[in-house]
C-alpha cells in the first residue's frame, strides 16, 4: 500500500512539474491569450455587454487584471506542486520530519528557479526573481498546510507517516 502511494505521487508529482514546464514554454503571446481568456470569461460574468465592446474596449477591461491572475497562477501552480512534493516525501519515516519538509520546500524552490530559467529560452519571455518568490511562497504555504493537517488529523493512517 505505502509503495503504490509512494509511486503515485511520484508520478503525480512528475506530471505536474510536465504540465507546468509545458506552459512555460509558451511564448509571450500565447501565455497572454491563455491568462486573458480566463479574465474574459470572468468578465463575462459581471459584464454582460462585454461582446458588444469594440475590442480595444475590451482589452481595456482586460489588461489591468493580467498581472494579478499571471502571479495567481504561479501562486496555485506552484501550491499544487508543494502539496505534491510533499506527499511525495512525507511517508519516509527514517528521515527526520523537518527534514521531510525541508526536501519538499526545496524540490519546489530548485524547481522553481529552474522553470525561471527556462523561461529565459521562450520567446517573449523572462525569468523573473519575483516569480521564484511568488512560487516558493505558494508552494510553502501548501507544505505548511499540509503539514498542519498531517498533525491535526485524526486518520490512523496518517498519524503513522510523521
Amino acid at each position: 500500500m505505502l509503495k503504490s502511494f509512494r509511486i503515485i505521487t511520484v508520478f503525480l508529482l512528475i506530471a505536474w512539474m510536465v504540465l507546468i514546464f509545458s506552459l512555460s514554454s509558451q511564448n509571450a503571446d500565447k501565455s497572454s491569450a491563455t491568462s486573458g481568456g480566463i479574465i474574459e470569461m470572468v468578465v463575462r460574468i459581471f459584464n454582460h455587454d462585454f461582446d458588444e465592446l469594440t475590442e480595444s474596449q475590451q482589452k481595456a477591461i482586460i489588461e489591468p487584471f493580467q498581472f494579478v491572475v499571471r502571479k495567481a497562477a504561479h501562486f496555485t501552480a506552484y501550491a499544487f506542486l508543494g502539496i505534491l512534493a510533499f506527499l511525495s516525501v512525507v511517508t519516509y519515516n527514517k528521515i527526520p520530519f523537518t527534514l521531510r519538509l525541508g526536501i519538499s520546500a526545496a524540490i519546489c524552490l530548485l524547481y522553481s528557479i529552474s522553470d525561471e530559467i527556462h523561461q529565459t529560452f521562450v520567446p517573449g519571455r523572462s525569468g523573473e526573481i519575483r516569480d521564484v518568490c511568488i512560487d516558493f511562497c505558494g508552494s510553502l504555504l501548501a507544505v505548511l498546510i499540509a503539514t498542519l493537517f498531517v498533525k491535526k488529523s485524526k486518520l490512523k493512517i496518517l498519524k503513522n507517516i510523521i
